[in-house]
């Protein structure tokens, strides 16, 4: 593998053992819902009727970079 193939992987945040994104990357859960962030410091869920903050995502659910 090179390294432009690894950096095309999804990054991948397991429930607390990972540290935090600075970039605020869109993120799919263990429930296949994706998540935005928002421009109040949280993050949406792409239907509108979720929204949680960083630590609150990390801490439920494993979280997938969404390219």
């Amino acid at each position: 593998m090179n390294s432009n193939e690894h950096e095309k992987r999804p990054r991948v945040w397991l429930v607390g053992t990972t540290p935090d994104p600075a970039d605020l990357p869109v993120v799919r859960d263990t429930r296949m819902r994706t998540w935005q962030p928002g421009d109040d410091g949280r993050y949406h869920s792409t239907d509108g009727w979720h929204h949680a903050t960083w630590n609150e995502l990390h801490s439920r659910y494993d979280l997938v970079e969404v390219a």
